[in-house]
């Protein structure tokens, strides 16, 4: 989702423009640097306000997200804000467990495993949930394992008779940033306010180049 947030009309731009006018690429590197400033305030206060209902740590927010602010030169400043990533793993929410991968010992069952049946220890059945106001959900047929790559997840049998041991797994999936973040109104308020601090770091920007202090 993109959301499009009016930063400065013509005229602001034109005395920014010509104030700046005596130093190479100024008003760019005036822009350059507030706009790296503000993609980090996007991103702070993004992980907030998913943080307001979603047991996730920041970390993991950031891992699969992407925010970024795009500027256009046209009638003044417009800023394109940007919502975007993939759907985050239910292991790396609160609340996920086992945190690692965990077998009963204690029963043998029959499993499709590479192509052949054997006997094995099944998974610990695992549990998973997102959101704070709910407790952690037990998922009777899912089961935390870890991929020849390393990745750990909570994956659950798809296959053919997967209740009793299916080859095929499937991760399961929580939400993504921009679900997460809810409605059009909060992503519009994010995008206000990450124009806000453009704002305030370009006029900062621009101070510390007609001062000399930008090199």
């Amino acid at each position: 989702m993109s959301v499009q947030v009016q930063v400065m009309d013509q005229g602001q731009l034109n005395k920014m423009q010509a104030l700046l006018a005596g130093i190479p690429n100024g008003t760019e590197r005036a822009a350059q640097s507030a706009m790296q400033r503000a993609v980090s305030h996007l991103r702070t206060n993004s992980a907030k306000a998913i943080q307001e209902k979603y047991d996730i740590s920041t970390a993991n927010i950031r891992a699969n997200e992407n925010v970024n602010i795009r500027y256009t030169y046209q009638d003044g400043v417009q800023a394109f804000v940007t919502f975007a990533g993939g759907k985050i793993p239910l292991f790396r929410y609160g609340g996920a467990s086992p945190g690692a991968p965990t077998y009963d010992q204690s029963q043998l069952v029959p499993m499709m495993i590479r192509g052949q049946w054997r006997m094995a220890h099944p998974g610990v059945p695992a549990h998973g949930h997102q959101r704070k106001d709910t407790a952690p959900a037990l998922f009777e047929y899912a089961f935390v394992a870890r991929m020849a790559s390393g990745h750990v997840g909570i994956f659950e049998r798809t296959g053919s008779g997967s209740r009793s041991g299916g080859d095929a797994i499937a991760e399961i999936m929580g939400g993504t940033v921009p679900g997460m973040l809810g409605r059009d109104e909060v992503k519009e308020k994010l995008g206000e306010q990450a124009a806000e601090k453009y704002m305030e770091r370009y006029h900062h920007e621009v101070t510390r180049l007609l001062n000399g202090w930008g090199g």
